[in-house]
């Protein structure tokens, strides 16, 4: 038995019941500290974000809102969508995810970027007082205070109370794919509402199993595999579930929903599915083509028209 599945097993008990879930992200996010490292992630695809939105969408970055779209347990984007901005952000989750032990390693990593981020977002002058007050605190709460940013914890049906043309830059990072089909449409409905006329859309979508993040032995589009009944039973539960769209899917939805698709990236991991075969897939995925398989995570600029 692979990795993958042994993880699959370990993880399905707590899929079972909300309280489960829960039980399951405390014991490893807080108890175990394995979000110790998405500081750094979130330090480097920060700076993604910026840079494909002013590419793309020429967008003014300093004097904007920041929506941050259930960014996880680092505060870091929370951090750097103040500094680049100058404006305390938006940040929505689903669940809450303030935890103290994350505090102090995201303002370090924060602090290491924060010069050449600022430079990339073009802001001229870096609020070094905030980097300064953010290393006398632990508390995340005091954190989201200091930055001047709004946290709520609200489901996708609670997104209907945020003020409509309440922010001018949407990011997500590894969210998108664990929403079905039809909540995206809600979702995306949802984002063209609380963006302001003009308003920026930067997601990055990651396409992959993401067991094959833990065990390289399956390759990357293992989840295709399935057939749709296979794969309801198996992807259960937030933890487990994830959604099979591709990126051609995401753009028609984007599109749907009555955002302009500017951009959809895909560059940089565009040979992790090079040895997939497609006629190992399951059923319509059968007949993707390379390019569909090329775009095993895509990053998608889009402006609410």
């Amino acid at each position: 038995m692979n990795r993958a599945k042994l993880k699959q097993l370990w993880m399905y008990p707590f899929t079972r019941s909300r309280l489960g879930e829960d039980v399951y992200e405390w014991l490893t996010a807080v108890a175990l500290g394995t979000q110790g490292g998405m500081s750094r992630k979130w330090c480097y695809w920060f700076r993604e974000h910026i840079v494909l939105s002013r590419r793309h969408a020429h967008l003014k970055i300093p004097g904007r809102r920041v929506w941050l779209f259930e960014p996880g347990w680092s505060l870091a984007p929370v951090m750097l969508g103040r500094l680049v901005t100058g404006r305390g952000p938006l940040v929505t989750e689903e669940h809450p995810r303030l935890a103290r032990r994350y505090v102090s390693v995201a303002v370090s990593e924060v602090a290491e970027v924060a010069g050449r981020m600022s430079r990339s977002a073009g802001q001229r002058e870096l609020d070094l007082g905030l980097l300064d007050r953010l290393r006398e605190v632990a508390s995340p709460r005091r954190a989201l205070e200091l930055c001047g940013a709004e946290y709520a914890v609200l489901g996708l049906a609670g997104l209907e109370t945020l003020p409509a043309s309440s922010a001018d830059l949407c990011i997500s990072m590894g969210r998108l794919e664990h929403c079905g089909e039809s909540e995206l449409g809600w979702l995306f409905s949802q984002m063209h509402r609380v963006l302001a006329p003009g308003g920026i859309g930067s997601h990055i979508v990651d396409h992959r199993d993401h067991l094959w993040h833990f065990d390289k032995s399956i390759h990357c589009f293992r989840h295709l595999t399935y057939s749709d009944e296979e794969w309801a039973a198996m992807a259960r539960g937030r933890k487990l579930f994830r959604n099979r769209l591709l990126e051609r899917d995401y753009v028609n939805l984007f599109e749907d929903a009555g955002f302009e698709v500017l951009a959809h990236v895909h560059a940089l991991h565009h040979s992790d599915a090079s040895g997939v075969d497609p006629e190992t897939l399951w059923g319509r995925y059968g007949e993707l083509s390379r390019e569909d398989l090329a775009a095993a995570v895509s990053h998608f600029v889009v402006r609410r028209i």
